[in-house]
């Protein structure tokens, strides 16, 4: 059980961290181009919502990758 919960910590950080890098990248991304002018709080919104789920993904990944590489010990 106490594994568990390590892991659920470990997940909501990493999860987090990615969030944060991908709010930093997405700001390099001119979406005002290519959103209509005077919507600063859509423009905004479309950056927290590409951010979640830029974030999600390389937060799945790395802990997909993590997971998977503590179970090859299993396999020696």
């Amino acid at each position: 059980m106490f594994q568990l919960g390590v892991h659920a910590i470990i997940s909501i950080i990493i999860y987090l961290i990615a969030i944060g890098l991908a709010f930093q990248a997405m700001k390099a991304v001119q979406l005002n181009k290519i959103v209509r002018k005077g919507r600063v709080f859509e423009t905004q919104l479309l950056y927290l919502f590409g951010a979640i789920a830029l974030g999600f993904l390389v937060g799945n990944f790395v802990i997909t990758f993590i997971d998977t590489s503590m179970q090859l010990s299993n396999l020696f």
